[in-house]
């Protein structure tokens, strides 16, 4: 008898100050905006890309997200990543981010556009889910980072990369895999002499250099300093 039901008594006080049917007109006056807004920024999201900078509000800066284009090149060609328009991106974006855009926009008066992404080559719709990053251009190569999501990327990627940086890392890990190869020959069979084992090093160079670069470009592969803004596949 003396018990108060929260929720009816919310219910009770709203009623008093608007009746259901013009409440529900507001309801779905939120909802469509809310859509209108999130088609919008999909738009956006899909756009081709012309290089125009946002301009953004600075007091509103967050310059622990502000990042130089060669900061960023230098971490694509570190991990094999792509940096490129997200109008080739594949991947599925985060519910969150259609919430983040547009309170960063009003917070900044601006519409973004011209969005960049940072990302594994597989997520990207290239010419013939692991750690994207969503920037815009602010101007001067300086790139603003709006969001991140997904899984961050292994720390040993690096190193499984980094064969593929350059065409002198690729040989010099050939080089490497050749001395680890004869260092196991003269575990194996002690009886080889120091000359031998030389020719065997040898041996193995000639063979690990000339598979390596054989399968790389039979397979129409491409080192990371050539591909981290390259739209096409490899």
């Amino acid at each position: 008898m003396f018990n108060l039901n929260l929720h009816t008594a919310l219910k009770r006080d709203r009623d008093k100050s608007i009746d259901s049917h013009s409440f529900d007109l507001l309801i779905k006056d939120i909802f469509r905006s809310k859509t209108s807004t999130k088609d919008r920024v999909k738009n956006n999201l899909k756009s081709k890309n012309n290089s125009s900078p946002n301009h953004l509000n600075f007091d509103e800066l967050e310059t622990g997200k502000i990042f130089h284009i060669e900061s960023i090149k230098k971490l694509c060609i570190r991990y094999r990543l792509r940096f490129l328009d997200t109008n080739l991106f594949k991947g599925d974006y985060p519910s969150e981010l259609f919430n983040i855009i547009p309170e960063l926009e009003k917070r900044h008066e601006t519409e973004f556009e011209n969005f960049k992404i940072m990302a594994p080559s597989k997520l990207f719709r290239l010419r013939v889910k692991e750690d994207p990053l969503l920037f815009v251009p602010i101007g001067n190569d300086y790139y603003y980072l709006i969001h991140k999501w997904g899984r961050d990327l292994k720390t040993y990627r690096r190193w499984l990369v980094w064969p593929f940086k350059n065409i002198n890392t690729l040989i010099f890990s050939s080089i490497f895999l050749s001395l680890i190869s004869t260092a196991l020959w003269s575990v194996c069979f002690d009886s080889f002499s120091d000359v031998e084992l030389f020719v065997i090093f040898v041996f193995n160079i000639k063979t690990f250099v000339f598979i390596t670069f054989y399968l790389f470009f039979m397979m129409r592969k491409n080192f990371n300093e050539s591909i981290w803004n390259s739209k096409y596949k490899n």
